[in-house]
């Protein structure tokens, strides 16, 4: 199948898009906040009669698209985790973009002989993990990097707001930090480094494997500075991830 689509993840903070086309992005990744999808392009969408294949959780924003979509004559299609068949005993209410994650991390590599894991670093942070014969083996959800920052900032009375932007002077991991501001930010990329280690160590305890580790989303580059590298690093994971799904329900429809 040589079909280009738009493919859109609905994330919880915004929107992320880009034509897809054989499992590659064609043209650019973009992102735009949940009140600018009239920014999307609709009129080229429909001159080249693309469809439109959307993977998200939040109901309104699916709607919302759905019904530009509606009035611009486009094909629409939701991904739905309980529709798909690649990822196998996922939970009903798992949300779809991890399933996402876990079939663009599947065909990011040429063979599978292991378990695997997705990280995904977005508002919130996310372990998904499977397989080699893609069957769901579970996962956690923890709060992301930003939502910690706003978090401690709304929540007490004398903590400021830091923006997680400021971690890009950050060279080294400091535990000794000595002001309020480098000890907001480096108590939450510690705090997220020691998640996914610990993570680790007790995954390969329970399951007896060596994973594939797979990073990707928004805060991706950020953590990974301070981890191993890992087996793959692609900030487009979930994009690639609603291609593979959509050919395959395409082919077998």
């Amino acid at each position: 199948m040589n079909e280009t689509i738009l493919a859109i993840d609905a994330g919880n903070t915004s929107i992320h898009w880009a034509y897809m086309k054989d499992g590659d992005l064609i043209g650019d990744y973009n992102r735009n906040r949940h009140t600018e999808l009239s920014l999307l392009p609709w009129d080229e969408v429909k001159k080249k009669n693309y469809p439109v294949v959307i993977a998200g959780a939040l109901l309104h924003i699916n709607e919302a698209i759905q019904t530009i979509t509606k009035e611009h004559e486009i094909k629409f299609i939701e991904l739905e985790t309980a529709k798909q068949r690649i990822i196998k005993n996922a939970y009903p209410t798992l949300g779809v973009d991890r399933i996402c994650n876990l079939i663009g991390a599947i065909n990011s590599f040429k063979t599978l002989n292991s378990t695997l894991i997705v990280f995904d670093f977005g508002t919130a942070t996310t372990m998904t993990t499977c397989d080699k014969d893609h069957n769901f083996l579970g996962g956690m959800i923890h709060t992301g990097c930003e939502i910690e920052l706003k978090a401690l900032a709304s929540k007490t009375f004398s903590l400021p707001h830091v923006p997680l932007a400021k971690e890009q002077k950050i060279t080294k991991l400091n535990p000794l930090a000595n002001n309020t501001e480098d000890a907001l930010l480096h108590g939450v990329l510690i705090g997220q480094i020691a998640l996914v280690e610990s993570y680790l160590k007790l995954f390969k305890e329970e399951t007896k494997s060596e994973p594939k580790i797979i990073f990707t989303g928004g805060n991706a580059n950020i953590v990974s500075r301070f981890l191993k590298k890992p087996d793959l690093y692609d900030p487009h994971l979930t994009i690639k991830g609603i291609y593979h799904c959509y050919k395959a329900i395409h082919v077998h429809a």
